[in-house]
């Protein structure tokens, strides 16, 4: 079934979309020196890095896309934590910025614990060793390597502070150190949608999440070629409002919602019983559902479960007892394996519709005056998604009358070829009973004989 256009785009101006341009502060600290360091690390050093920490030397080379991330931002749907767009949505997932980081060990394994454990002991080591000799042990050139690795994810993958690494990312990062369990994707995904929904409140603010990954996953996705001409412009000359026309317009033709270097086979799903996982990053956690990207791993969409939007952010001083709950639950997830499909699910389309319609977007703001329009637009567009169904159900019908019609006249052939049979039993049993009749006859016939015989 064709998609069906869910809004009269025409009536819809840039003068909306500069309503939903947010204040992103997008100042961040120098790399210049990291990028030199890590030129200096030799292939086997930075394979090392990679099986250790992940792909995080990649992300020096990433630019920065920031008015495709402000762009974006006006179709972010905190609640769900998606981008909903007339067509479509995407969701930032778990599995995907697994693929990019490449973290190790697999990515349903331990979550994140927002305390410090070893940080003290680690210090007043390193003081007790500088105090008894003259210099730095050789014991501590590991230290002193790793110390790159949480410069990258503190000042590029967690950028909390400018010029500062936040305790809570040193907190992360020791856990990564001492935990062979953790891997940190979860927190890098709760801490991107946290942020974005901090901003989308306040209309302004930091964003403390990667952006270059940010950027990274949102490139695989757009593949239109309004998107292309963009990314082949400067990025100096990128304008905001470029991105959200080019994302007001698009259509499911013009996205690849599985990545191009992904090869999916399994995804993570909350334990039986649940529809969504509980994250933990940063400063807070956030309730995360991957029913909506259903397509980003291949599957064809159905309509999803979505939970209480009440419960869609949390941050630790309100909800002390999440971090336990949100542990525990994670030891219940599991990892299921993708039946690859293709496009939607019939009920699909009508869903969303109405969906959409609960929500006000803020794209869906029109002029006044266009607005009797746009009541009529929409009924025809549940009238036609109606009809589609209608016709569906339709088919399905015919199909099981046909079925029906089928079974009926092999059950009468059948019949047929039961009377025929008990038709012959009928004349086998008449037969047998006239020889038996005869036979009687005869009997009798033979003991006369006998009789007038003595």
């Amino acid at each position: 079934m064709a998609p069906v256009r869910l809004f009269p785009l025409v009536n819809t101006t840039l003068d909306d979309a500069k309503e939903s341009i947010f204040s992103v502060n997008t100042s961040k600290p120098d790399l210049k020196l990291l990028k030199e360091a890590y030129d200096l690390l030799s292939s086997r050093e930075k394979h090392d890095f990679e099986v250790r920490f992940g792909c995080i030397g990649d992300l020096l080379l990433v630019v920065s896309n920031w008015n495709l991330f402000r762009a974006m931002l006006k179709f972010y749907v905190p609640q769900y934590q998606a981008f909903v767009f007339p067509h479509f949505e995407l969701v930032p997932t778990i599995g995907e910025y697994h693929h990019f980081l490449q973290c190790s060990p697999a990515m349903d394994s331990s979550t994140f614990t927002p305390q410090a454990q070893h940080l003290k002991f680690t210090l007043e080591k390193v003081q007790e060793m500088l105090q008894a000799i003259w210099g730095f042990p050789f014991e501590f050139s590991q230290p002193l390597n790793q110390l790159w690795a949480l410069r990258v994810y503190g000042m590029v993958i967690f950028p909390i502070y400018v010029k500062t690494i936040a305790p809570m990312v040193v907190a992360l990062f020791e856990q990564l150190l001492y935990t062979s369990a953790f891997n940190p994707t979860s927190t890098v995904v709760a801490n991107t949608l946290w942020s974005m929904e901090q901003i989308r409140a306040k209309r302004s603010g930091r964003f403390s999440g990667c952006i270059e990954l940010f950027t990274t996953w949102a490139h695989d996705h757009l593949k239109g070629p309004q998107f292309e001409a963009l990314f082949n412009v400067p990025v100096k000359d990128r304008k905001t409002k470029d991105w959200h026309q080019s994302l007001l317009v698009a259509t499911i033709n013009d996205v690849g919602f599985v990545l191009s270097t992904w090869n999916a086979t399994h995804y993570l799903a909350p334990p039986k019983g649940h529809h969504s996982i509980p994250l933990l990053g940063i400063h807070g956690g956030v309730t995360y559902s991957v029913e909506l990207a259903s397509r980003q791993f291949g599957k064809a969409q159905s309509v999803p479960y979505l939970d209480d939007a009440s419960q869609s952010h949390f941050d630790y001083m309100s909800s002390p007892s999440i971090i336990s709950e949100a542990h525990e639950m994670w030891e219940k997830c599991r990892m299921l394996p993708i039946w690859k499909e293709n496009g939607t699910r019939p009920q699909y389309e009508q869903w969303r519709l109405s969906w959409i319609a609960k929500l006000s977007l803020p794209w869906q703001v029109i002029n006044t005056k266009n607005s009797t329009i746009m009541d009529l637009t929409t009924r025809l567009e549940l009238s036609h998604a109606q009809r589609c169904q209608l016709l569906e159900k339709y088919d399905e019908l015919a199909l099981d009358h046909e079925l029906l019609k089928r079974g009926k006249e092999l059950s009468d052939q059948q019949v047929a070829r039961l009377k025929d049979k008990s038709a012959s039993l009928e004349r086998d049993l008449a037969a047998s009973k006239e020889i038996c009749g005869k036979q009687k006859r005869s009997l009798e016939f033979a003991e006369e004989q006998q009789k007038k015989l003595l």
